[in-house]
């Protein structure tokens, strides 16, 4: 499977016809068959808006986990709180993802998750329900949290990481074939993550979509700049950095 909204789309029709029904973490049990939707936003939540409207489009809900302590967004910022809420006003659910490599491993990851979430439903305005982690040890994965005593799901539980067929296109890399493992009907649940930033119109490598990043970011910091610092263009032209 290649990584364009394409081939996207296709998958999340197969599903379907496969008798798979689209479900979260909480009602995955109503079905006889389901499948479990979650997109982490680990460095572009405007990537993540685009899949979260393809989704919509398709009459599609899923769950798009959001890193709090990223270097790469504010989730406090104007833009990026609208765009977060509208991901839950386009029906979709968002959680908490969570990066262990910040703390301490002497410190309680279960309070440090719980305060994180705190942020996030202030941020939204709405309750946090589910968290997933980002890059997770083999201790964190082992360790089966309790968060909020269980009010906050933990997406890498034993339910959903074990006895669920849990499969992933983590670093750009889809390491089974997701496409097939669907065609077969071996597993009546599935847990499929994907990263929205990864996916475009046409096909791209890894080195492309990360350059294409890395530049965008320069227009976004210097539209940034033009609302903080007056008469930018005669400081700095936008001409001089190549954008």
């Amino acid at each position: 499977m290649n990584f364009t909204y394409q081939a996207y789309r296709g998958l999340l029709v197969l599903l379907r016809e496969k008798g798979y029904a689209y479900c979260n973490y909480h009602n995955y049990m109503q079905a006889d068959r389901s499948v479990i939707l979650r997109h982490d936003i680990d460095m572009n939540i405007d990537k993540a808006v685009q899949m979260a409207r393809l989704e919509q489009q398709m009459g599609v809900s899923s769950t798009y986990f959001v890193l709090v302590t990223s270097n790469f967004y504010n989730i406090f910022s104007g833009e990026n709180q609208s765009m977060l809420r509208g991901l839950r006003e386009m029906g979709h659910e968002v959680g908490l993802h969570f990066d262990e490599a910040k703390y301490d491993e002497t410190e309680d990851m279960v309070q440090a998750m719980e305060q994180e979430a705190a942020l996030l439903e202030q941020c939204m305005g709405s309750p946090v329900r589910s968290v997933s982690m980002h890059r997770p040890s083999r201790k964190t994965l082992e360790a089966d949290y309790l968060v909020q005593g269980g009010h906050i799901v933990n997406s890498y539980g034993t339910e959903f990481f074990r006895k669920h067929k849990y499969v992933s296109d983590s670093r750009r890399c889809w390491r089974e074939d997701v496409q097939g493992m669907i065609r077969s009907g071996e597993y009546d649940r599935l847990h499929i993550l994907t990263h929205a930033f990864w996916y475009d119109e046409t096909e791209r490598t890894a080195k492309e979509a990360l350059k294409d990043f890395c530049e965008s970011r320069t227009g976004c910091c210097y539209e940034w700049m033009q609302d903080n610092v007056r008469d930018l263009e005669e400081i700095l032209s936008r001409s001089e950095l190549g954008r």
